[in-house]
């Protein structure tokens, strides 16, 4: 069966999930994703360093620190479209992100 493509703001998505060629040129330290593979589905995060088009590394602050981010495929991801504006600048500007600022960023986007 073939997927349906719709376009939404300008990028195309497939249901409610962003295409990946998409994807990869919105990808920003701050961004608001869960995961949707593995042992951590449904967990919130923060993508805290961008090592490819393809490969993000991300952290909660609780479970995945930031001196041990999960380093994770963007196909097994779903990005929000909110960014943590000070976990973003902090880390834009070469100042330490430490884990409270990441818990804070996912408690005030995510409502949890």
């Amino acid at each position: 069966m073939a997927e349906s493509v719709a376009s939404v703001d300008g990028f195309k998505t497939t249901g409610n999930r962003l295409l990946e060629s998409d994807m990869r040129n919105l990808l920003q330290i701050g961004h608001l994703v869960s995961s949707i593979k593995g042992r951590d589905r449904g967990k919130y995060y923060l993508v805290v360093d961008i090592l490819s088009q393809c490969m993000v590394l991300i952290a909660n602050g609780e479970e995945r620190k930031i001196e041990n981010p999960k380093r994770k495929n963007v196909k097994h991801l779903h990005f929000f479209g909110i960014i943590a504006a000070e976990v973003s600048d902090k880390a834009m500007s070469g100042r330490r992100v430490t884990n409270t600022d990441i818990r804070k960023g996912i408690k005030s986007l995510a409502g949890i």
